[in-house]
């Protein structure tokens, strides 16, 4: 496979607790038929596989040019065919959906312009372009296809995400995570302290008894600490009964990495789901360790690879321009370099990793080159982080 014409990006689509649900296929203006031979070699990766429960979307600008044995190259049941409500007007199309559809896939209606606009009568899921607002037809479409995932795409910030959960929408994609709200700042400066604290701690092997009294001092930070070791991602048969043995239990490593992970779980209250940032920052910080991994990194490398990914939105998190909230952690200069500047290896790969997730009209597939990394190596190191994502989503 040619980086040129095989390589795009998978943008999110979450729940409203913010979990993982699809991944959505953007190759620019690469065809139908090109982009289901990139998920035929994709699936030779495992991507069906290794990501239990997602869904591929697929947006068919002409979907004629959907083979029309594509039940036998791809799980049918995992596809989400995103077709214009123009589109399926015409009645070649309508034969093709209703055989896909028979054969698991589900179908989507886009580009839709007014909700009394008379559309495919095998239509159950609708999407909407909420890039501006939400469109006014959206709301009565959705009461009239009553029960449907419908997905609210483009969505550029967290006000208006909240308004398409509002409006009845289920599935959401966009940058609104990377725009949360202006009183985002994180409310509680006694927690952010001490787990910045841990963080440090961990980071010069602290003895445990000093990792201890951190956590006692925090009902809630304990609360995730037993959580996580009770986790089916560690698949402990032990009862956890001290901090010390939690501790243990996951090792100094696995702690850090979680610390991590949960400055973005514990910032106030979001409905009962997850922090919007916390998906976004575990992909960043998985799929910079896969990438360092693949170009041979080390241990130490590795950690610091994950590190960057994962300090990379603390801007964003905090509300305050990441060289002072990076300030109190006393970061290596590789680190620190790449985070601020996009310097050296690990500033390439933040800035191949921070468009991995975007819309393609923003990737820069040179970067992969730049890397010494093929077309191979990069779709197993998205899979690989998608994969991790996944798995947070679920045991956060």
């Amino acid at each position: 496979m040619t980086l040129a014409r095989g390589i795009g990006t998978f943008l999110p689509v979450m729940n409203s607790k913010q979990q993982l649900l699809a991944l959505q296929a953007d190759f620019g203006a690469l065809p139908v038929s090109e982009v289901i031979g990139v998920l035929q070699f994709l699936q030779e990766k495992e991507i069906f596989s290794r990501l239990t429960g997602i869904s591929v979307l697929i947006r068919a600008a002409d979907p004629v040019l959907i083979p029309a044995d594509i039940d036998t190259r791809l799980p049918l049941a995992r596809l989400l065919l995103s077709i214009s409500a123009k589109s399926a007007e015409d009645k070649e199309v309508q034969t093709r959906l209703k055989h896909f559809s028979s054969h698991g896939a589900r179908i989507v209606i886009d580009d839709i312009e007014a909700y009394d606009n008379a559309i495919w009568e095998g239509a159950k899921k609708i999407s909407a372009d909420c890039s501006k607002d939400i469109p006014a037809h959206a709301k009565p479409l959705m009461i009239r296809l009553h029960g449907g995932n419908h997905i609210a795409q483009n969505l550029p910030n967290a006000a208006l995400q909240e308004q398409a959960n509002e409006a009845g929408f289920k599935w959401f994609s966009g940058d609104y995570a990377f725009h949360p709200p202006v009183n985002n700042k994180a409310a509680d400066a006694t927690a952010r302290t001490r787990l910045l604290k841990l963080l440090g701690l961990v980071a010069r092997d602290a003895e445990s008894r000093e990792l201890e009294e951190l956590f006692k001092q925090d009902a809630t930070l304990s609360f995730m600490l037993f959580k996580l070791v009770s986790s089916a991602a560690f698949a402990q048969t032990v009862r956890v009964s001290s901090f010390g043995q939690a501790i243990n239990l996951l090792g100094r490593r696995q702690l850090q990495r979680w610390l991590q992970l949960l400055l973005y779980a514990r910032q106030q209250d979001h409905h009962g789901g997850l922090n919007p940032l916390m998906p976004r920052a575990a992909f960043r910080a998985a799929l910079m360790e896969a990438i360092c991994l693949k170009r041979g990194g080390n241990k130490d490398e590795l950690d610091c690879a994950f590190m960057v990914g994962m300090f990379s939105l603390l801007d964003k998190l905090f509300g305050n321009p990441l060289i002072e909230v990076l300030q109190p952690l006393n970061l290596n200069s590789d680190v620190l370099n790449a985070l601020l500047q996009k310097s050296g290896t690990l500033g390439k790969s933040l800035d191949l990793v921070e468009r991995a997730d975007r819309p393609f009209k923003d990737f820069n597939p040179g970067l992969i080159e730049e890397l010494g990394l093929s077309a191979d190596d990069y779709y197993e190191c998205v899979i690989t982080a998608y994969a991790w994502v996944n798995q947070v989503c679920q045991d956060m």
